[in-house]
């Protein structure tokens, strides 16, 4: 799945001669491989884009933290890492797709509580939508 995709993505790059791209790219096949090692059987797409997910939140956190501390060269190089990890996750959804799915789910919820909301909401988008954006929108549906 990925990490063929990533094999044959960093063998491009060794020809072009694209180290700093090459390089994420062999960060992020290790993260997949070692947490396909870790779950052997229970490896699935689910898992790649949690690790990648994973992957892309310490680069957010990291740029967020350069930028405070001014470091434009770092800036850079991070959101170029932020970018590339960015194109191999699935599409995420609008907020008005959310919405219409936390809406749903809630109206078919008998225990309308915050995480049993959270819980089923989460199930249906499959990380294809931020956790920040779906706790504001069923905090929102739920008030």
């Amino acid at each position: 799945m990925t990490i063929d995709k990533i094999n044959s993505q960093i063998v491009e790059d060794y020809k072009s001669g694209n180290s700093d791209r090459r390089v994420l790219l062999q960060t992020l096949k290790a993260a997949l491989l070692n947490r396909q090692k870790e779950l052997k059987d229970g490896y699935t797409e689910e898992e790649e884009i949690r690790v990648l997910k994973n992957e892309l939140k310490q680069r957010q956190e990291a740029l967020e933290q350069f930028k405070s501390a001014s470091r434009d060269d770092l800036v850079k190089i991070n959101q170029a890492e932020i970018d590339i990890i960015s194109q191999m996750l699935p599409e995420q959804m609008s907020e008005e797709e959310i919405e219409k799915i936390v809406k749903e789910k809630i109206a078919s919820l008998q225990d309308k509580s915050f995480g049993n909301a959270m819980k089923e909401t989460m199930l249906e988008l499959k990380g294809r939508a931020d956790g920040k954006i779906v706790a504001e929108l069923v905090k929102k549906n739920l008030a």
